[in-house]
This record gives C-alpha cells, sequence and structure tokens, in this order.
C-alpha cells in the first residue's frame, strides 16, 4: 500500500475514539509513531485496539480492521530501515514514541467496482 495511512480505535476515558495514524507494517506487526498525550496515555491503561485501513483502486474497494494488543515500544533501535523511511518526518514533535501492534484477529472486505445501481 502505498499511502499507508489508518485508523486506530481505541478507548478513551471510557468513551470510543478514533485517530488517525501514519503506519508500517511488516507483514506480522504493525507500527506507528505517536507523541506524548491522552492517546499514548490510554494505549498504556487498555492496550486493546482495533486498527482500520482502506483504499479505492481503479478495480475495487477495500477494507480490513484488524484488532490487535499495543505495546509502546522502550527502543526505536529495533527498527526497521523500511520502517523508519515509511513513517514520515514531517510530524512536528519534539520526541516520537514508537507503537507495535500485534494482530489477534484480521477481517476484511473487497467490494468490486460495478455499473452504479439505476444507471445503465
Amino acid at each position: 500500500m502505498s499511502k499507508n495511512f489508518g485508523h486506530l480505535a481505541l478507548s478513551t476515558r471510557g468513551r470510543p475514539d478514533i485517530f488517525p495514524v501514519n503506519y508500517y507494517s511488516d507483514g506480522e506487526k504493525i507500527l506507528f509513531r505517536s507523541s506524548k498525550g491522552s492517546k499514548l496515555d490510554e494505549l498504556i491503561e487498555n492496550p486493546h485496539v482495533a486498527f482500520e485501513v482502506d483504499a479505492d483502486t481503479s478495480d475495487n474497494v477495500w477494507s480490513v480492521v484488524v484488532r490487535a494488543s499495543a505495546k509502546v515500544l522502550k527502543d526505536d533501535l529495533v527498527l526497521s530501515p523500511a520502517a523508519r523511511e515509511t513513517l514520515p518526518a514531517w510530524i512536528p514533535v519534539e520526541e516520537f514514541v514508537y507503537v507495535s501492534l500485534e494482530p489477534s484477529s484480521i477481517r476484511g472486505r473487497l467490494f468490486e467496482h460495478h455499473v452504479p445501481i439505476g444507471r445503465i
């Protein structure tokens, strides 16, 4: 996927919340970068999250939802060069915190483009 943009769903003070994030995936885990704040505080308190990505291509539209457990990485030295290159450097925060999502379930839907209903 070229845009590497998804939505992280978690509980903030007992209420659902969704945050847009840039991410990297190696095919097994999902990695994103954040700054300190309410999102990170809630991930530490309750690591159970959902993560969603979707895309609209010339042939179809797809959506994937991952249920996962979030873990704040203590050391960014474990990051691969590909992860470092994929996550954008333009986000203006002083100190990044890296979070790894370990999937427990993955589900998705694929919709093929057809002639719109009511149009022939």
